[in-house]
C-alpha cells in the first residue's frame, strides 16, 4: 500500500488531523440557519489564528430512497452541534492512484468553513470577507474536501474565508439514464446545494455573500465552468477560477446515449432489470454502495481508461435540472455567466497518466500503445466519440505522426507522451474555453501558464515516485493547500516553494476579493496580470525565476489540434447536436 493509498485510509475513518489550538472555554460558536455550530481555534502557515467549523451538513444523507435524488437541504437541530471534525468522504475508488480499496461513506454532503474572524455587530455592516469555495477534482471519481489535504493553512493568511465540499462521486452521483426518473448530475447538483447553502449562510461567519468565488481543479475546474452556464446557481457566486479543466474538454460531458448506454451496463453488472428506469432505480437502491462503485473495472479498457464512464450530462429541460445545453454550444454563444474568469494549465498536464503508463504492468501498457495506437487512441485520446467514424484511423496516424514521426514509443518517448496526453486532454480545450469567452464575454478573463516545477510533483502520486515528469497536473495545488505535508512529507516545501505559495495565494486572493489577479503590483507579483484582449491569448506565465506576460501558448500544437475533426458540431444547437448522435 502507497503512502497515498494509507492517508485515504486514515481519510475514510479518521477526522484527527489538523487538531485545535485552543481549549473549550475558546470554542467559536456561530448560528446558522439550520442551528448553532461549535468549531475550532487553528493556525495557518505564518501563526495567525482562525477559527474552522468542518462537517456542516449541507443537505440530507442520500441515503435509501433518497439515493439517486437531487439533494434536499439538511435538516435543522436543536442545541449545539459540533463541528470541528471533517466528515467522511463519499464512497469512491481512486483509479488514477490505482488504489484497489473501495472507501468512504454514502453519508457524505458535508462542507468544513474557515474564517480569519467572526463577526461582531459592528463588523456585520461592513460587507465581510471575500469567499472561496473549493470543488475537489479527481474526475467525478474520488476526492473530498476533507482538511488534510485541502487544508486552510495558507490561504488563511489572507483575509478570506474557504469553504470546502464533499459530493456524490461516480454512479452514486452521476448514474444517468437520460429521462425525467434519473436524468442524472447528481454530483452537480450536489456542488449547487453547496453553493447555495454559501450564500444562505455564510454572513454568519463574516462572509459577504456578495463576493463569492467558486475555484476547482480538473473535474472542479470543468464542474465550476458548467456552473457558469446552470440556472440552478445563477447569481449565487460571482468570480470562477477553472484550473486544469473546463466544459470543453472531451472527458467533461456524456455524449448523448453514452451515459444511457454505461447505466444499463451498471444494471446488467449487477443483476437489475435495465429496460424500465423506475425499476432499475429500485433495483440499485437495495444494493451495497460498494458494490455499485465496484463495477468501475469493468468498465476499463486500456489502463483505466476510458475515463469518467459516468459524467455530467445534458437534460432534458424539466425543473431542477443543471445542464439543459451542451456546454460547448453555450461556450461558443456565449450562454454563460459574464463574470470575471480565471483559467489556467501546467505545462505537463499529461504526467497525470503517463507515469502509470510506464511503470505499470512491468511497462506493457506503453508497448500496447505503440503497437495498436490507432486502436488504443481514440479511446484513450478521448476522440473517438466526437471523431467522424471514419476519419478515426486517419486521425490516429495524423496524431502518431505529429508527436513521435517514425520513432517508436518507448522511453524515450515520454515527454513527447506527456505533451500527446496534455493536448488532448487539457491545454486544447483550454484554449477554446478561453478563446470563447474572449469573444462572447464582457468580463474579463485571465490566463495562466504554470512552468514551475517545485520540489515534489503529483506526477509521484500519479505512478512513478522517482522520475521526473515536469510539472504535473495538479502540481499548482501545492502551492494553494498544504497538501504536501501528508503527500510529500518527505520533501518539505523549501524557500522558493514557499514563495510560490505566496505568489499563488495573493493572486487567488486578490481575485477573489476584486476580480482583478494584481491590483496593484507588489513584492510577491512584480508585473501586472492582464486580462485576455485579444487572439494570441495573452497569458501569464508562472515560473521559477520569472513572473511573465506572453502570448500564443504552445501555437504548433494548438494549431494542429484546431485541424483536426473532433469538436462538435456547432452550427446546430446543443439540444440537436446531442439529438444527432443518437
Amino acid at each position: 500500500m502507497t503512502k497515498y493509498q494509507s492517508l485515504l485510509w486514515l481519510l475514510a475513518g479518521c477526522s484527527c488531523l489538523s487538531e485545535p489550538v485552543s481549549s473549550e472555554a475558546h470554542t467559536p460558536l456561530v448560528k446558522i440557519r439550520n442551528g448553532t455550530i461549535s468549531g475550532l481555534i487553528m493556525k495557518t502557515r505564518r501563526g495567525r489564528e482562525f477559527a474552522g467549523f468542518r462537517g456542516i451538513p449541507y443537505a440530507l444523507p442520500p441515503l435509501e430512497e433518497l439515493r439517486f435524488e437531487s439533494p434536499k437541504p439538511s435538516a435543522a437541530w436543536d442545541g449545539v452541534r459540533p463541528a470541528k471534525e471533517d466528515a467522511n468522504m463519499c464512497v469512491q475508488r481512486n483509479v488514477f492512484i490505482y488504489d484497489d480499496n473501495i472507501l468512504g461513506v454514502e453519508d457524505c454532503l458535508y462542507l468544513n468553513v474557515y474564517t480569519p474572524k467572526l463577526p461582531t455587530e459592528e463588523d456585520k455592516s461592513k460587507g465581510g470577507y471575500p469567499v472561496l469555495i473549493w470543488l475537489h477534482g479527481g474526475g467525478w471519481i474520488a476526492g473530498s474536501g476533507h482538511s488534510a489535504i485541502y487544508g486552510p493553512k495558507f490561504l488563511l493568511d489572507h483575509d478570506v474565508i474557504l469553504v470546502t465540499v464533499n459530493y456524490r462521486l461516480g454512479p452514486l452521483g452521476f448514474l444517468s439514464m437520460e429521462d425525467s426518473i434519473l436524468p442524472g448530475n447528481n454530483g452537480l447538483k450536489d456542488q449547487a446545494q453547496a453553493i447555495r447553502w454559501v450564500h444562505e449562510n455564510i454572513a454568519a461567519f463574516g462572509g459577504d455573500p456578495n463576493r463569492v468565488t467558486i475555484f476547482g481543479e480538473s473535474a472542479g475546474g470543468a464542474s465550476v465552468h458548467l456552473h457558469m452556464m446552470s440556472s440552478l446557481t445563477r447569481g449565487l457566486f460571482h468570480r470562477a477560477i477553472s484550473q486544469s479543466g473546463s466544459s470543453n474538454c472531451p472527458w467533461a460531458i456524456a455524449r448523448s446515449g453514452s451515459a444511457k448506454i454505461n447505466a444499463i451496463k451498471l444494471a446488467d453488472l449487477l443483476h437489475c432489470p435495465s429496460k424500465d428506469t423506475n425499476q432499475l432505480v429500485a433495483c440499485l437502491r437495495k444494493k451495497n454502495a460498494n458494490d455499485i462503485i465496484g463495477t468501475d473495472r469493468a468498465f476499463q479498457e486500456f489502463d483505466y481508461g476510458p475515463i469518467i464512464p459516468f459524467r455530467p450530462v445534458v437534460e432534458a429541460d424539466h425543473p431542477g435540472a443543471f445542464l439543459t445545453e451542451d456546454p460547448a454550444f453555450s461556450s461558443k454563444n456565449g450562454r454563460l455567466m459574464d463574470i470575471p474568469w480565471m483559467t489556467g494549465i501546467t505545462s505537463e498536464e499529461g504526467a497525470l497518466v503517463v507515469p502509470g503508463l510506464y511503470t505499470r504492468q512491468n511497462g506493457q501498457l506503453v508497448k500496447k500503445l505503440n503497437n495498436d495506437f490507432s486502436n488504443i487512441a481514440p479511446m484513450t485520446l478521448l476522440f473517438g466519440e466526437s471523431c467522424p467514424k471514419d476519419e478515426i484511423k486517419r486521425v490516429a496516424s495524423e496524431i502518431r505522426e505529429f508527436y513521435f514521426g517514425k520513432a517508436p514509443i518507448d522511453d524515450a518517448a515520454r515527454f513527447k507522451l506527456i505533451d500527446m496526453y496534455s493536448d488532448a486532454w487539457i491545454t486544447h480545450c483550454a484554449h477554446h474555453s478561453v478563446r470563447d469567452y474572449l469573444e462572447k464575454q464582457s468580463a474579463p478573463v485571465y490566463y495562466y501558464y504554470l512552468t514551475y516545477r517545485g520540489s515534489a510533483s503529483f506526477s509521484r502520486v500519479f505512478g512513478d515516485p522517482i522520475n521526473d515528469y515536469g510539472v504535473c497536473h495538479g502540481d499548482e495545488m501545492q502551492y494553494l493547500f498544504p497538501v504536501g505535508e501528508v503527500l510529500f512529507a518527505d520533501t518539505p516545501l523549501n524557500e522558493k516553494d514557499h514563495k510560490m505559495v505566496d505568489t499563488i495565494t495573493s493572486l487567488w486572493v486578490n481575485f477573489a476579493s476584486t476580480g482583478n489577479p494584481t491590483p496593484e503590483v507588489s513584492k510577491d507579483i512584480p508585473i501586472k496580470w492582464k486580462p485576455v484582449r485579444t487572439e494570441a491569448l495573452e497569458y501569464l506565465r508562472i515560473g521559477g525565476d520569472q513572473i511573465e506576460m506572453s502570448k500564443n501558448l504552445i501555437p504548433e500544437r494548438i494549431n494542429f489540434w484546431n485541424g483536426l475533426p473532433i469538436r462538435p458540431d456547432l452550427t446546430k444547437s446543443g439540444n440537436q447536436q446531442q439529438k444527432d448522435e443518437l
